[in-house]
């Protein structure tokens, strides 16, 4: 197949939730002897390491447009009816593109990689006649849904429930054009197709390279947390916060030789409570994650809004590492309380599950057997890369 992937961000180096999700989905299919192009928006120019790495799975496009906040561009979208974070997406440059591609190439089908650059759907529909799918890779509406709930600034709460209202409306009515919307986890489909049932949807979870089962641990740092996910995501930022204002805390009340490592991209944005200041070290970010945590102890993922799937948690379930996270976190991947991680919704239940294991009342072999096997049968790309083949070849053969 020829294949023409459009995303709002490049994938590689795939170092983020995002942008392993996206990578993945590329290079799987690659594998499988498909043709794949694909265009993407940067902020800064792309060096040539970076180019020739995409080149070996896809050919690659880069669409330089700035995406990042503005104050003035937020007001202005007061009197609009799209939600501000979907606008900044919207280029004539990429625009002009598209037109263009169509005319000079043939496809068999058109991949969008997120609802920001669902906008070109129509743009698609006047040049082609080919299916077009959208990889819901979160549930837009319901990330402001969450975050306008847990604002205390009435400013941001007020803002963010304005902008929920328009996804409310946005989000159901665009997806309603595709072909096929593909979301990542069946709770998440549930709640789009509330909003239109009309919408043709299928659930493909995102999957993880088969490495990571080969990862190797080594001699445990004591008392050890980490945490992994970048803070310009808003939900990582207030959710890390929350953890070491009202967590961390009272474990280093208890084990005073606690520490915190704080694996982001984002870190300038942080101050460490001068009583946590010996407790919590910002690592930032980091070229190689895995020989960074081989000897952390536990990954702490309290995320309180967002939604699809964490891609940090099945990645570090196929490692075999130890994990707490919040019902929200595990959204969409099939694991069980007690025996592939630990869940916590409060302060008080992070403080006992993590201070348990730090006592050794869990045994960490039987935790990591178990979360191994759930991926291996589960969450591979090899297996999403041939689901994803299926359904694009249905609707080949449909149109």
């Amino acid at each position: 197949m020829k294949i023409l992937q459009i995303s709002p961000q490049i994938s590689f180096p795939p170092d983020s939730g995002g942008r392993l999700s996206i990578y993945g989905i590329t290079k799987s299919l690659h594998e499988r002897g498909h043709e794949i192009t694909f265009v993407c928006y940067i902020q800064e120019s792309v060096n040539e390491d970076i180019s020739n790495e995409l080149k070996k799975i896809c050919n690659p496009i880069f669409i330089k447009w700035e995406t990042k906040n503005k104050i003035t561009t937020a007001i202005h979208n007061l009197f609009s009816n799209i939600p501000y974070n979907i606008s900044k997406y919207y280029s004539v440059k990429f625009e002009e593109f598209l037109v263009e591609y169509l005319r000079q190439n043939q496809v068999d089908i058109i991949h969008i990689d997120h609802l920001h650059m669902a906008w070109a759907i129509d743009l698609i529909k006047k040049n082609c006649n080919v299916p077009v799918i959208l990889r819901e890779h979160n549930l837009e509406m319901k990330i402001m849904q969450r975050y306008y709930g847990q604002q205390s600034n009435l400013f941001l709460k007020l803002y963010s429930y304005i902008q929920f209202k328009k996804f409310l409306s946005y989000e159901p009515t665009i997806c309603k054009k595709f072909d096929c919307c593909l979301m990542v986890t069946f709770e998440d489909e549930k709640s789009l197709l509330n909003l239109n049932p009309d919408i043709k949807t299928k659930v493909i979870p995102i999957g993880v390279d088969e490495n990571l089962f080969n990862f190797k641990d080594s001699n445990t740092l004591p008392f050890s947390l980490f945490h992994i996910g970048t803070l310009d995501w808003q939900p990582n930022f207030d959710s890390l916060l929350w953890f070491w204002n009202e967590v961390f805390p009272s474990i280093v009340a208890k084990y005073p030789n606690s520490k915190l490592f704080v694996y982001s991209k984002g870190v300038e944005r942080l101050k460490v409570p001068k009583s946590l200041k010996d407790n919590i070290i910002l690592k930032g970010y980091v070229k190689d994650i895995w020989e960074e945590i081989k000897d952390k102890q536990i990954l702490i993922v309290p995320l309180r809004a967002g939604g699809g799937m964490r891609v940090k948690i099945i990645e570090m379930l196929a490692a075999g590492q130890l994990i707490v996270t919040t019902s929200i976190g595990k959204e969409g991947i099939d694991v069980v309380n007690g025996q592939h991680l630990l869940i916590a919704n409060s302060a008080e239940e992070f403080t006992d599950r993590i201070i348990s294991f730090f006592k050794n009342e869990y045994e960490k072999t039987m935790f990591s057997r178990n979360a191994k096997e759930l991926i291996r049968a589960k969450y591979t790309w090899s297996k999403i890369a041939e689901e994803f083949e299926n359904i694009y070849i249905d609707l080949i053969y449909k149109k």
